[in-house]
């Protein structure tokens, strides 16, 4: 189990939230966000889907048009934006991209297999492999009692410690980024 801090490559810090479907990644990153967006962290949120999601609604315009054949197509109103493109996006592209648009915090569910800092969420006893399977673990959420680690190991329980701990390893990086400038 690999527990060591990459290099960050992006100006926003970037932790992953990783764990096997209905381990409850979803609920608590919708808990923590909520923390960091009362606290004014501007935050950037990606998911990662295993299987093929659709945004667009059958005989819509975007749909249409991408239908159509256009690799690329973007929808705008008053208050939001999207888009969509026909091919995968590299996670470092997408972080980058919520990066310059300002995002200081960039939390990720899922993509395992990618090198940031990662917090494993942690349901049942055959999840504890997962601690073999991933690199850079920053911490593990469980619903379990867990032996003692190397690393912090919160209860699903723990939002508010879970937060600030983040929050923590979020001004770390900050000033290292600074310090590196």
């Amino acid at each position: 189990m690999n527990k060591e801090l990459n290099h960050m490559e992006s100006t926003g810090t970037v932790i992953q939230f990783v764990g096997y479907s209905n381990s409850g990644k979803t609920t608590l990153l919708c808990k923590l966000i909520e923390q960091f967006t009362h606290i004014g962290v501007r935050l950037g949120v990606i998911k990662h889907d295993g299987h093929d999601f659709e945004l667009d609604q059958q005989g819509k315009d975007t749909w249409n048009f991408r239908q159509a054949g256009a690799p690329m197509v973007a929808i705008q109103s008053a208050t939001k934006t999207a888009w969509m493109e026909n091919h995968a996006v590299p996670l470092s592209q997408l972080i980058s991209r919520m990066s310059e648009q300002g995002a200081e915090l960039i939390l990720v569910e899922g993509f395992k297999q990618e090198s940031y800092p990662k917090i494993v969420v942690i349901r049942r006893e055959e999840d504890i492999e997962l601690l073999d399977k991933v690199q850079n673990i920053l911490a593990v959420v469980s619903w379990l009692p867990l032996q003692k680690m190397s690393i912090p190991v919160f209860s699903i329980d723990q939002v508010d410690e879970i937060f600030q701990f983040i929050h923590g390893h979020r001004l770390v990086q900050k000033k290292k980024t600074k310090e590196n400038r």
